[in-house]
């Protein structure tokens, strides 16, 4: 099973290497190329885009900044949503909007298990 993870920052980077020591294949995207420097060093590979990402991951985490992060990773041009299947999950670790939460599952409803937490 291959892991996406969004967003390499500082907030949720210890559980990354715990996924690779599992087993687990880990492909990464932030928007600065360079925080994927230490994880693709670890065997991460590369996606150039979230919906890149949503089509080599079958768990998808996020750990953005905030609500307009999260809603350009999810519908902006090239976004995880035009790519997640029927199946896969998503689990957003960023402090977020219920409103844009809601918008988001009906915006994928049916086609992937979208997991938000807050």
């Amino acid at each position: 099973m291959q892991i996406g993870s969004i967003g390499l920052g500082i907030r949720a980077p210890a559980w990354r290497p715990i996924f690779r020591k599992a087993g687990f294949e880990l492909v990464v995207h932030d928007i600065r190329e360079a925080s994927a420097t230490p994880h693709l060093s670890a065997g991460a590979k590369w996606a150039n885009s979230p919906k890149s990402l949503a089509a080599q991951s079958q768990v998808i985490f996020t750990s953005l900044p905030g609500p307009l992060e999260v809603e350009a990773v999810a519908l902006g041009s090239n976004g995880l949503l035009e790519r997640m299947e029927k199946g896969s999950a998503w689990f957003d670790l960023t402090t977020n909007s219920p409103t844009l939460v809601r918008r988001l599952h009906r915006a994928k409803t049916g086609a992937c298990t979208c997991l938000m937490l807050r």
